[in-house]
């Protein structure tokens, strides 16, 4: 028989996979370029986690789980969120490469990069409305630039771990990148009434 603590692990493997599966998807389908998921890997966290070596953009959204406002963010390195804004407003191959070597984004960018926003938080809705029976629930909060070693800036409700993905993925021809995703531990089953 298996443990909690496995069951645990299994459900955020399941929900990890299921979530960056949905996002994939979606996006790919919306920058009409393939999105493609190499690998994705689930743990738990007391902490939240930064992208590493380079600039990141943290796509932030609102989790309400049965009823509770919480928190949580997609980080995606800065080369690769120009390029999903880039190919949201329709630009040409020959330009998102040239593109994805700037260091500051230009009104449009910046404007299709919350559009880029608005389009992981409802997959991410879409997700977990599923998997949890309309329990959960997820909206976009906007964008958030962070310096490497910087972990995005959003509320935490105390106790509660955060299930922490780790994703390789491959947008078209450009080299793989690790997408991070951070969202509040989800119980399976709704709390008891008193």
């Amino acid at each position: 028989m298996a443990s909690t603590k496995d069951q645990a692990a299994e459900q955020d493997a399941a929900l990890c996979e299921g979530l960056v599966r949905r996002i994939c998807d979606d996006l790919g389908m919306f920058l009409d370029r393939p999105l493609a998921i190499e690998s994705v890997q689930a743990a738990r966290s007391v902490n939240k986690v930064a992208g590493e070596r380079s600039v990141h953009i943290a796509f932030k959204f609102g989790v309400t789980i049965d009823g509770v406002a919480q928190h949580g963010a997609m980080l995606v390195p800065l080369a690769d969120s120009i390029s999903f804004a880039c190919y949201l407003m329709m630009m040409t191959d020959e330009v998102v490469t040239s593109r994805r070597k700037e260091k500051e984004l230009d009104r449009a960018q910046k404007d299709a990069m919350v559009e880029v926003c608005n389009l992981v938080g409802g997959s991410i809705d879409g997700a977990l409305r599923d998997m949890f029976q309309k329990r959960v629930s997820a909206r976009s909060e906007g964008c958030q630039g962070m310096r490497p070693g910087a972990a995005p800036a959003f509320e935490r409700v105390s106790g509660v771990e955060l299930i922490v993905c780790r994703a390789k993925v491959k947008l078209h021809s450009f080299p793989s990148f690790e997408l991070l995703l951070m969202l509040p531990a989800i119980p399976t089953e709704p709390p008891s009434a008193p």
